[in-house]
Protein backbone atom coordinates (compact mmCIF):
# COMPACT_ATOMS: atom_id res chain seq x y z
CA UNK A 1 0.00 0.00 0.00
CA UNK A 2 2.74 2.52 -0.74
CA UNK A 3 4.57 1.70 2.18
CA UNK A 4 7.65 0.09 2.91
CA UNK A 5 8.05 -2.91 4.34
CA UNK A 6 9.19 -3.40 8.22
CA UNK A 7 11.11 -6.26 7.67
CA UNK A 8 12.71 -5.46 10.73
CA UNK A 9 10.12 -6.49 13.05
CA UNK A 10 10.57 -9.77 14.71
CA UNK A 11 7.84 -12.54 14.04
CA UNK A 12 6.11 -10.32 11.39
CA UNK A 13 8.12 -10.70 7.64
CA UNK A 14 10.59 -12.92 6.91
CA UNK A 15 12.44 -12.78 3.21
CA UNK A 16 13.28 -15.64 1.42
CA UNK A 17 14.77 -17.66 -1.14
CA UNK A 18 17.29 -14.48 -1.68
CA UNK A 19 14.27 -11.84 -1.83
CA UNK A 20 12.03 -14.26 -4.24
CA UNK A 21 9.35 -15.22 -1.53
CA UNK A 22 7.69 -13.46 1.20
CA UNK A 23 6.67 -14.86 4.57
CA UNK A 24 4.16 -12.79 6.39
CA UNK A 25 3.25 -14.07 10.09
CA UNK A 26 0.87 -13.18 12.65
CA UNK A 27 -1.72 -12.46 9.79
CA UNK A 28 -4.19 -9.46 10.80
CA UNK A 29 -6.79 -7.67 8.61
CA UNK A 30 -4.73 -4.50 8.17
CA UNK A 31 -2.31 -7.17 6.62
CA UNK A 32 -4.78 -6.45 3.88
CA UNK A 33 -3.33 -4.78 0.62
CA UNK A 34 -1.23 -4.81 -2.63
CA UNK A 35 2.73 -6.44 -1.77
CA UNK A 36 5.46 -5.14 -4.49
CA UNK A 37 8.86 -6.49 -5.07
CA UNK A 38 11.28 -5.06 -6.63
CA UNK A 39 14.32 -6.30 -8.10
CA UNK A 40 16.98 -4.13 -10.12
CA UNK A 41 20.44 -4.89 -11.96
CA UNK A 42 22.35 -3.31 -14.88
CA UNK A 43 19.72 -4.89 -17.20
CA UNK A 44 16.86 -2.73 -15.82
CA UNK A 45 14.11 -3.11 -13.07
CA UNK A 46 11.23 -5.16 -12.84
CA UNK A 47 8.22 -5.20 -10.65
CA UNK A 48 5.39 -7.44 -9.53
CA UNK A 49 2.54 -6.96 -7.24
CA UNK A 50 0.04 -9.50 -5.54
CA UNK A 51 -2.80 -9.03 -2.98
CA UNK A 52 -3.03 -10.76 0.32
CA UNK A 53 -7.00 -10.30 1.53
CA UNK A 54 -7.36 -11.49 5.15
CA UNK A 55 -10.62 -12.93 6.21
CA UNK A 56 -12.51 -14.06 9.58
CA UNK A 57 -12.59 -17.78 8.45
CA UNK A 58 -10.41 -19.22 6.23
CA UNK A 59 -12.73 -20.34 3.41
CA UNK A 60 -12.54 -23.97 1.24
CA UNK A 61 -10.24 -23.49 -2.03
CA UNK A 62 -12.55 -23.24 -5.45
CA UNK A 63 -13.06 -26.16 -6.97
CA UNK A 64 -10.10 -26.75 -9.93
CA UNK A 65 -11.26 -25.73 -13.34
CA UNK A 66 -10.25 -28.40 -14.84
CA UNK A 67 -12.76 -29.84 -18.00
CA UNK A 68 -11.91 -33.17 -18.85
CA UNK A 69 -9.11 -35.61 -17.68
CA UNK A 70 -8.29 -38.47 -20.68
CA UNK A 71 -7.78 -42.27 -20.17
CA UNK A 72 -5.50 -44.12 -21.87
CA UNK A 73 -6.67 -47.90 -22.34
CA UNK A 74 -5.56 -50.79 -24.60
CA UNK A 75 -8.29 -50.28 -26.96
CA UNK A 76 -7.95 -46.15 -26.90
CA UNK A 77 -8.76 -43.33 -25.03
CA UNK A 78 -11.65 -42.00 -23.45
CA UNK A 79 -12.11 -38.31 -22.18
CA UNK A 80 -14.36 -37.71 -18.88
CA UNK A 81 -15.46 -34.88 -16.71
CA UNK A 82 -13.89 -35.09 -13.55
CA UNK A 83 -16.58 -34.06 -11.32
CA UNK A 84 -19.31 -36.60 -12.16
CA UNK A 85 -17.03 -39.05 -14.10
CA UNK A 86 -19.53 -38.73 -17.09
CA UNK A 87 -17.95 -39.78 -20.15
CA UNK A 88 -17.42 -36.97 -22.42
CA UNK A 89 -15.41 -38.59 -25.80
CA UNK A 90 -13.98 -41.93 -27.11
CA UNK A 91 -11.76 -42.37 -29.64
CA UNK A 92 -11.11 -46.31 -30.70
CA UNK A 93 -7.24 -47.48 -31.37
CA UNK A 94 -9.39 -48.27 -34.97
CA UNK A 95 -9.91 -44.79 -36.08
CA UNK A 96 -8.13 -43.28 -38.51
CA UNK A 97 -6.23 -40.49 -37.89
CA UNK A 98 -7.38 -36.92 -40.13
CA UNK A 99 -5.64 -36.70 -43.20
CA UNK A 100 -3.65 -39.18 -42.91
CA UNK A 101 -3.88 -43.21 -43.77
CA UNK A 102 -2.79 -44.02 -40.40
CA UNK A 103 -4.73 -45.83 -37.79
CA UNK A 104 -4.84 -44.06 -33.96
CA UNK A 105 -3.44 -47.68 -32.80
CA UNK A 106 -3.80 -50.04 -35.29
CA UNK A 107 -6.04 -52.28 -37.41
CA UNK A 108 -8.89 -54.23 -35.20
CA UNK A 109 -6.83 -55.92 -32.68
CA UNK A 110 -4.12 -54.13 -32.05
CA UNK A 111 -3.94 -53.27 -28.55
CA UNK A 112 -2.48 -49.41 -27.94
CA UNK A 113 1.16 -48.71 -26.97
CA UNK A 114 0.97 -45.77 -24.81
CA UNK A 115 3.56 -44.07 -22.46
CA UNK A 116 3.58 -40.75 -21.10
CA UNK A 117 1.11 -37.80 -21.61
CA UNK A 118 1.36 -34.26 -20.73
CA UNK A 119 -0.80 -31.05 -21.14
CA UNK A 120 1.07 -28.52 -23.59
CA UNK A 121 -1.02 -25.05 -22.65
CA UNK A 122 -4.33 -26.49 -21.99
CA UNK A 123 -4.32 -26.62 -26.38
CA UNK A 124 -3.06 -30.00 -26.76
CA UNK A 125 -2.27 -33.29 -24.99
CA UNK A 126 1.07 -35.05 -26.18
CA UNK A 127 1.23 -38.62 -25.90
CA UNK A 128 4.17 -41.38 -26.92
CA UNK A 129 3.37 -44.17 -27.94
CA UNK A 130 6.31 -47.15 -27.88
CA UNK A 131 5.13 -49.53 -29.85
CA UNK A 132 5.06 -47.00 -32.87
CA UNK A 133 8.22 -45.35 -32.52
CA UNK A 134 6.07 -41.72 -32.28
CA UNK A 135 4.31 -38.91 -30.23
CA UNK A 136 0.48 -38.21 -30.98
CA UNK A 137 -0.58 -34.43 -30.51
CA UNK A 138 -4.32 -34.55 -29.68
CA UNK A 139 -6.70 -31.56 -29.88
CA UNK A 140 -8.22 -30.81 -25.98
CA UNK A 141 -10.87 -29.32 -27.84
CA UNK A 142 -11.75 -31.35 -30.82
CA UNK A 143 -10.47 -34.78 -28.97
CA UNK A 144 -8.37 -35.81 -32.60
CA UNK A 145 -5.44 -36.36 -32.84
CA UNK A 146 -3.88 -33.76 -35.44
CA UNK A 147 -0.34 -34.15 -35.49
CA UNK A 148 1.49 -37.34 -35.47
CA UNK A 149 5.49 -36.90 -34.73
CA UNK A 150 8.20 -39.17 -35.87
CA UNK A 151 10.61 -40.04 -32.88
CA UNK A 152 13.76 -42.26 -32.03
CA UNK A 153 12.77 -45.68 -31.10
CA UNK A 154 10.47 -47.08 -28.14
CA UNK A 155 9.62 -43.16 -26.91
CA UNK A 156 8.17 -43.30 -23.36
CA UNK A 157 8.87 -40.41 -21.25
CA UNK A 158 7.33 -36.98 -21.80
CA UNK A 159 8.02 -33.54 -20.03
CA UNK A 160 6.83 -30.35 -20.70
CA UNK A 161 8.71 -26.84 -20.71
CA UNK A 162 6.23 -24.03 -20.58
CA UNK A 163 8.49 -21.16 -20.41
CA UNK A 164 10.39 -22.49 -23.42
CA UNK A 165 7.19 -24.09 -25.56
CA UNK A 166 9.37 -27.66 -25.49
CA UNK A 167 8.10 -30.88 -24.98
CA UNK A 168 11.25 -32.82 -24.13
CA UNK A 169 11.08 -36.79 -25.34
CA UNK A 170 13.36 -40.09 -23.79
CA UNK A 171 13.47 -42.64 -25.98
CA UNK A 172 14.05 -46.23 -24.21
CA UNK A 173 15.38 -48.04 -27.79
CA UNK A 174 13.82 -50.96 -26.19
CA UNK A 175 11.08 -52.29 -24.20
CA UNK A 176 14.05 -52.47 -21.04
CA UNK A 177 14.71 -49.37 -19.28
CA UNK A 178 18.14 -49.68 -19.79
CA UNK A 179 20.86 -47.30 -19.97
CA UNK A 180 20.84 -47.01 -24.27
CA UNK A 181 18.47 -43.77 -24.60
CA UNK A 182 18.22 -41.00 -26.53
CA UNK A 183 17.13 -37.31 -25.93
CA UNK A 184 14.96 -35.45 -28.59
CA UNK A 185 13.13 -31.94 -28.54
CA UNK A 186 9.79 -31.25 -30.04
CA UNK A 187 9.97 -27.12 -30.05
CA UNK A 188 7.28 -24.71 -30.55
CA UNK A 189 4.77 -27.06 -28.94
CA UNK A 190 1.77 -25.03 -28.61
CA UNK A 191 1.60 -23.97 -32.27
CA UNK A 192 -0.04 -24.85 -34.68
CA UNK A 193 1.81 -26.31 -37.14
CA UNK A 194 3.48 -29.35 -38.39
CA UNK A 195 5.97 -30.52 -35.68
CA UNK A 196 9.13 -32.56 -35.45
CA UNK A 197 12.19 -33.20 -32.88
CA UNK A 198 15.63 -32.61 -33.10
CA UNK A 199 18.53 -34.20 -30.80
CA UNK A 200 20.18 -31.49 -27.94
CA UNK A 201 24.04 -31.57 -28.08
CA UNK A 202 25.64 -35.02 -27.66
CA UNK A 203 28.12 -35.81 -25.04
CA UNK A 204 31.41 -37.00 -26.45
CA UNK A 205 29.40 -37.80 -30.02
CA UNK A 206 27.24 -39.97 -28.61
CA UNK A 207 23.15 -39.50 -28.29
CA UNK A 208 22.53 -42.85 -26.48
CA UNK A 209 24.40 -42.88 -23.26
CA UNK A 210 21.18 -41.97 -21.66
CA UNK A 211 19.55 -43.82 -18.49
CA UNK A 212 17.87 -40.65 -17.25
CA UNK A 213 16.25 -37.33 -17.84
CA UNK A 214 15.46 -35.29 -15.03
CA UNK A 215 13.11 -31.96 -16.45
CA UNK A 216 12.20 -29.66 -13.78
CA UNK A 217 8.24 -29.44 -13.57
CA UNK A 218 6.20 -26.23 -13.08
CA UNK A 219 5.89 -25.21 -9.20
CA UNK A 220 3.66 -22.79 -7.60
CA UNK A 221 6.59 -20.11 -7.72
CA UNK A 222 6.44 -19.95 -10.92
CA UNK A 223 10.01 -19.72 -10.97
CA UNK A 224 11.45 -20.93 -15.17
CA UNK A 225 14.30 -23.74 -14.24
CA UNK A 226 17.02 -23.36 -16.95
CA UNK A 227 19.05 -26.18 -16.41
CA UNK A 228 18.06 -30.38 -16.09
CA UNK A 229 19.80 -32.85 -15.72
CA UNK A 230 21.07 -36.05 -17.36
CA UNK A 231 22.57 -39.39 -15.74
CA UNK A 232 24.52 -42.11 -17.68
CA UNK A 233 24.64 -45.71 -16.54
CA UNK A 234 26.57 -46.50 -13.36
CA UNK A 235 28.13 -43.52 -13.22
CA UNK A 236 28.11 -41.52 -10.68
CA UNK A 237 27.39 -37.66 -11.38
CA UNK A 238 25.04 -35.68 -13.25
CA UNK A 239 25.35 -34.02 -16.47
CA UNK A 240 23.47 -30.59 -16.46
CA UNK A 241 21.37 -29.24 -19.59
CA UNK A 242 20.41 -26.08 -21.09
CA UNK A 243 17.22 -26.20 -21.80
CA UNK A 244 16.97 -23.26 -23.90
CA UNK A 245 20.46 -24.10 -25.79
CA UNK A 246 20.02 -27.82 -25.51
CA UNK A 247 23.36 -28.55 -24.66
CA UNK A 248 25.51 -29.49 -22.64
CA UNK A 249 27.14 -27.17 -20.07
CA UNK A 250 28.51 -28.80 -16.36
CA UNK A 251 29.14 -32.41 -15.24
CA UNK A 252 28.82 -32.56 -11.69
CA UNK A 253 31.11 -34.99 -9.77
CA UNK A 254 29.36 -37.36 -6.92
CA UNK A 255 32.24 -39.51 -6.88
CA UNK A 256 33.29 -38.70 -3.59
CA UNK A 257 29.66 -39.72 -2.33
CA UNK A 258 29.81 -42.89 -3.78
CA UNK A 259 26.38 -41.43 -5.78
CA UNK A 260 24.85 -43.45 -8.76
CA UNK A 261 21.56 -40.91 -9.30
CA UNK A 262 18.09 -42.80 -9.09
CA UNK A 263 15.63 -40.12 -8.80
CA UNK A 264 16.02 -36.18 -8.44
CA UNK A 265 13.47 -33.40 -7.79
CA UNK A 266 14.01 -29.73 -7.63
CA UNK A 267 12.60 -27.21 -4.78
CA UNK A 268 12.08 -23.26 -6.35
CA UNK A 269 12.20 -22.38 -2.80
CA UNK A 270 16.04 -21.78 -1.61
CA UNK A 271 16.53 -23.81 -5.21
CA UNK A 272 17.52 -26.68 -4.06
CA UNK A 273 17.78 -30.06 -5.78
CA UNK A 274 17.38 -33.63 -3.84
CA UNK A 275 19.25 -37.23 -5.40
CA UNK A 276 18.61 -40.46 -4.71
CA UNK A 277 21.74 -42.54 -4.65
CA UNK A 278 22.74 -46.15 -4.80
CA UNK A 279 25.99 -47.79 -5.39
CA UNK A 280 27.05 -48.35 -8.66
CA UNK A 281 26.92 -52.43 -9.79
CA UNK A 282 24.62 -53.36 -6.51
CA UNK A 283 22.33 -50.56 -7.08
CA UNK A 284 22.57 -50.05 -3.33
CA UNK A 285 20.55 -47.57 -1.93
CA UNK A 286 22.92 -44.89 0.32
CA UNK A 287 20.62 -42.00 1.29
CA UNK A 288 20.18 -38.64 -0.30
CA UNK A 289 22.08 -35.62 -1.25
CA UNK A 290 20.95 -31.95 -1.66
CA UNK A 291 22.47 -29.76 -4.11
CA UNK A 292 22.47 -26.27 -4.86
CA UNK A 293 20.68 -25.72 -7.88
CA UNK A 294 23.25 -22.62 -9.32
CA UNK A 295 26.75 -23.76 -8.19
CA UNK A 296 26.63 -27.70 -7.86
CA UNK A 297 27.71 -27.65 -4.70
CA UNK A 298 26.51 -30.60 -2.41
CA UNK A 299 24.85 -28.77 0.68
CA UNK A 300 23.90 -31.53 3.01
CA UNK A 301 24.21 -35.61 3.05
CA UNK A 302 21.58 -37.96 4.43
CA UNK A 303 22.76 -41.10 4.16
CA UNK A 304 20.15 -42.63 6.47
CA UNK A 305 16.81 -41.69 4.13
CA UNK A 306 16.55 -44.25 1.58
CA UNK A 307 13.71 -43.83 -0.97
CA UNK A 308 12.44 -41.92 -3.56
CA UNK A 309 12.17 -38.39 -3.20
CA UNK A 310 8.81 -36.06 -3.98
CA UNK A 311 8.50 -32.11 -3.69
CA UNK A 312 5.74 -30.82 -3.18
CA UNK A 313 3.91 -27.61 -6.01
CA UNK A 314 4.75 -24.96 -3.51
CA UNK A 315 8.49 -26.56 -3.00
CA UNK A 316 7.73 -26.03 1.02
CA UNK A 317 8.58 -29.71 1.82
CA UNK A 318 10.00 -33.09 0.12
CA UNK A 319 8.70 -36.29 1.25
CA UNK A 320 10.16 -39.71 0.82
CA UNK A 321 8.92 -42.83 0.64
CA UNK A 322 11.22 -44.81 2.81
CA UNK A 323 10.95 -48.56 2.08
CA UNK A 324 14.58 -50.09 3.16
CA UNK A 325 12.55 -51.67 6.06
CA UNK A 326 8.50 -50.93 6.24
CA UNK A 327 7.00 -48.42 4.49
CA UNK A 328 7.69 -44.96 6.01
CA UNK A 329 6.94 -41.67 4.76
CA UNK A 330 9.39 -39.35 5.66
CA UNK A 331 8.37 -35.51 5.37
CA UNK A 332 11.33 -32.65 5.48
CA UNK A 333 10.47 -28.82 4.92
CA UNK A 334 12.92 -26.81 2.71
CA UNK A 335 15.11 -23.88 4.51
CA UNK A 336 17.63 -21.93 3.51
CA UNK A 337 20.40 -24.23 4.85
CA UNK A 338 18.90 -27.62 3.30
CA UNK A 339 16.32 -29.88 4.50
CA UNK A 340 14.86 -30.22 8.10
CA UNK A 341 13.04 -33.11 9.77
CA UNK A 342 9.28 -32.62 10.50
CA UNK A 343 8.15 -35.85 11.17
CA UNK A 344 7.11 -39.26 9.41
CA UNK A 345 3.98 -41.70 8.97
CA UNK A 346 4.33 -45.95 8.71
CA UNK A 347 1.99 -47.68 6.86
CA UNK A 348 1.15 -50.84 5.55
CA UNK A 349 1.05 -49.81 2.15
CA UNK A 350 3.05 -50.84 -0.20
CA UNK A 351 3.61 -48.01 -1.74
CA UNK A 352 3.37 -47.16 -5.46
CA UNK A 353 3.11 -43.44 -6.35
CA UNK A 354 2.21 -40.77 -4.43
CA UNK A 355 0.42 -37.27 -5.75
CA UNK A 356 -0.40 -33.77 -4.38
CA UNK A 357 -4.20 -32.13 -4.17
CA UNK A 358 -4.18 -28.44 -3.01
CA UNK A 359 -5.86 -28.63 0.52
CA UNK A 360 -9.53 -27.52 1.06
CA UNK A 361 -8.85 -26.50 4.95
CA UNK A 362 -5.66 -24.85 5.12
CA UNK A 363 -2.90 -23.41 2.78
CA UNK A 364 -1.08 -26.53 2.07
CA UNK A 365 -1.22 -30.26 0.15
CA UNK A 366 -2.83 -33.37 0.66
CA UNK A 367 -0.82 -36.56 -0.18
CA UNK A 368 -2.51 -39.19 -1.89
CA UNK A 369 -0.39 -42.56 -2.31
CA UNK A 370 -1.45 -45.60 -4.46
CA UNK A 371 -0.77 -49.12 -3.41
CA UNK A 372 0.86 -51.79 -5.56
CA UNK A 373 -1.37 -54.87 -4.03
CA UNK A 374 -4.47 -53.47 -2.40
CA UNK A 375 -7.52 -51.18 -3.49
CA UNK A 376 -6.99 -48.47 -1.23
CA UNK A 377 -5.50 -45.14 -1.30
CA UNK A 378 -3.33 -43.52 1.77
CA UNK A 379 -4.72 -39.82 2.18
CA UNK A 380 -2.20 -37.83 4.59
CA UNK A 381 -2.73 -33.72 5.92
CA UNK A 382 0.79 -33.18 5.23
CA UNK A 383 0.07 -29.61 7.56
CA UNK A 384 -0.89 -31.28 10.09
CA UNK A 385 0.27 -34.85 9.64
CA UNK A 386 -2.70 -36.66 10.19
Amino acid sequence: NDEPLRVDIPHKYEVLGNGTQLRVRNIGFADTGAYMCQAGSVGGVARDISSLVVQENPLQREPLQNTRFLVFHDMGLAAYEPDTCRLLHVVQGTDVIPGTQEYVCGDKGTRCSWGRAVNVAERYVYVSQPGRDRVLVISVEQMVVVDVIVTDQYPVELWYVASLDQVWVLNWRSTNDEGIKTIQVIRYASEKKKHHTVHPEPIDGHFDLVKSLFVPPAQDLAHDFRYAYVTHTNQRGLYKLDLANMKYVKTVDLTPYNCVPQGLVYSSLHGLVVVDCAEPITARRTGQLVLDYLTDAVVGVKPSLVGRPYVTPDSQLVVTVDTKARVKIVVQRVTEHGLDYLYDVSTTLNVSDITFFPSRMSHSYDLFAASTDKDDILSLDLHTGE
